[in-house]
């Protein structure tokens, strides 16, 4: 529940403020009381109170040496997340299709569910969405590609990382599944895109960019039931969102080189949260260990542990 005394305007300020100080490692030099007044639009007066009580409060600690600034010394993230009642954490992730997913699910919700912190896990298609829930204030964290992720820092998009995962441990592989009775002819051929994925988007027009086909808009998941009907031809997409439709689905076209449905593009997957959002950031990244998330993860694909999320 959200501090009552935060509900004032000298706690508005403060919180505005924790926000910045996050963004601070202890040793830094805190923007001036009228630095901080024009960057939250509010009075001096509001400010200062602001920092004595994050001070009073053990949030954070400070040091003045006079024209060189005040300095902090100390600053307690968690501490910083709890007195502004920013503890109850949402992320939100791709669908869990298959053990890998699970596992990440798993791994995120044991670290996002300790030291005080609590944290929910939501499932989602499609990054872009996932990125809108997370701009818009719906959701703290969102889960994507290491390429989307790159993609949407590329766009400017207000988001930062918090946690970088390894090779692999997103997606093992994309292949070029086409349907049963594909006989390599590629004029005209129905290729399935979906735009709201941009990794789908961007390996689909980069396997086909040298052939004469016609991209048709699809829902990724919808894939393999779409190739059975004939709505498209051929798409692109993940080997486990597939699963056991490799029996009935050709992973890859006549004549189409194998390496050509491997994934050759980074793919880790990031945790990212909103740029402004520095008491987020700072409190998974005090909380939250990569390498527990992965060991979970594994824990899961080798069906030593039951996923839970």
């Amino acid at each position: 529940m959200m501090n009552t005394s935060l509900l004032q305007k000298s706690g508005l300020a403060t919180l505005q403020v924790a926000q910045i100080l996050a963004g601070l490692e202890p040793g830094d030099r805190i923007p001036t009381v009228t630095e901080l007044s024009e960057q939250c639009e509010m009075a001096r007066g509001n400010i200062q109170i602001a920092l004595n009580n994050l001070k009073q409060n053990h949030v954070i600690r400070l040091e003045s040496h006079g024209q060189n600034g005040t300095i902090a010394t100390e600053i307690d993230y968690v501490a910083m997340a709890q007195y502004c009642s920013n503890t109850g954490l949402t992320c939100v992730m791709p669908m869990p299709y298959g053990l890998r997913y699970e596992g990440l699910a798993s791994g995120l919700y044991e670290e996002l569910n300790q030291k005080g912190v609590t944290g929910a896990i939501a499932f989602m298609r499609g990054s872009g969405y996932r990125l809108n829930c997370v701009e818009e204030g719906r959701f703290h964290l969102c889960v994507m590609s290491q390429l989307a992720f790159e993609h949407y820092v590329q766009e400017g998009k207000d988001i930062q990382l918090i946690a970088a995962f390894g090779p692999q441990s997103y997606v093992e592989q994309h292949r070029v599944f086409v349907r049963p009775d594909f006989k390599g002819d590629w004029q005209n051929c129905k290729v399935g895109v979906d735009a709201s994925s941009v990794d789908q988007e961007m390996l689909t027009r980069f396997c086909f960019a040298d052939k004469p086909v016609q991209y048709v808009p699809i829902i990724y998941s919808q894939l393999v039931p779409f190739l059975h009907s004939g709505v498209i031809d051929a798409g692109v997409w993940s080997a486990i969102c597939c699963g056991g439709a490799w029996d009935a689905i050709d992973p890859y076209a006549p004549g189409w080189p194998a390496e050509a449905g491997k994934s050759r593009i980074p793919s880790g997957r990031r945790l990212a949260c909103r740029k402004s959002d520095n008491i987020t950031a700072q409190l998974v990244r005090k909380i939250l260990s990569v390498e527990r998330v992965d060991h979970i993860q594994q824990q899961v694909m080798r069906k030593q542990i039951i996923p839970r999320y």
